[in-house]
C-alpha cells in the first residue's frame, strides 16, 4: 500500500531505500556465509582489482577510513585477507585475498547469482539498462563527494543474433534467467 506523502522525496532517500533492500536480498541468499554483505562486495572489488591499497577501497565504497580499517581487520584476523608492502607507496599495503578468502568468497557467489535472479524476475527492464542508470546515479554521487571514478565501468554487451535466435520460445522468466546467467558469466570471466 502506497502512503500519501506531504512532499515529494528526494533522490538520495531513493537510493537509501534501494541501498537497504538490495542489501536484504543478497543478505537472505547469503544467510548461510560467513561473510556479510558488505565483506562479500569488498572481497568481490579485491578479488577483481586486488591487489589495492585501503586507500584505494576506501575511495571506492565510500566507507570512512576508520570503517574500512575495522572491516579489514576482521577478516584478516579470519585469514581471509592479507597485507603485504606496497612497493610503490612505503607507506601503505595492499590488500588481497588469501586462498582461504578466495574459497569462501567463491563459495559465496552462488547466492548473488540466486539473488540477482530473483530481481531479475521483478525487474521491468534489462538489467543492463538499470545497471547503466544505476553508474550516472554513481558517478553524480563520486563527484559531489570529489571521489575518484568508480573503479570498473559496466558497458552495454552487444546481443548477438545467435543469442536471440537460442532464447526464442522461451518464457519472459526463461529469458530473464539466461540474461542473469550471461551477466554472471561475463562479470566471472572479466574478474580472470
Amino acid at each position: 500500500m502506497l502512503l500519501p506523502m506531504p512532499g515529494p522525496k528526494n533522490v538520495l532517500v531513493d537510493i537509501w531505500l534501494l541501498s537497504s533492500v538490495a542489501t536484504a536480498l543478497v543478505a537472505e541468499e547469503l544467510a548461510d556465509s560467513p561473510l556479510s554483505v558488505d565483506e562479500f562486495a569488498l572481497y568481490g572489488l579485491v578479488s577483481d582489482l586486488g591487489p589495492v591499497t585501503a586507500t584505494q577501497l576506501s575511495q571506492w565504497t565510500g566507507m570512512s577510513p576508520t570503517t574500512l580499517s575495522a572491516m579489514l581487520r576482521r577478516c584478516q584476523a579470519r585469514g581471509e585477507l592479507a597485507r603485504t608492502p606496497n612497493a610503490a607507496d612505503r607507506r601503505s599495503t595492499l590488500v588481497e585475498l588469501t586462498e582461504q578468502g578466495r574459497a569462501v568468497y567463491d563459495a559465496a557467489l552462488p547466492a548473488l547469482v540466486i539473488a540477482q535472479q530473483r530481481l531479475a524476475e521483478h525487474l521491468d527492464l534489462p538489467d543492463d539498462d538499470a545497471r547503466a542508470t544505476l553508474q550516472r546515479v554513481d558517478a553524480a554521487a563520486r563527484a559531489a563527494l570529489k571521489l575518484p571514478a568508480r573503479p570498473y565501468r559496466v558497458s552495454a554487451p552487444q546481443v548477438t543474433t545467435s543469442l536471440s535466435a537460442a532464447t526464442s520460445g522461451l518464457t519472459t522468466d526463461q529469458e530473464a534467467e539466461v540474461r542473469t546467467f550471461a551477466t554472471w558469466l561475463r562479470y566471472r570471466d572479466e574478474a580472470r
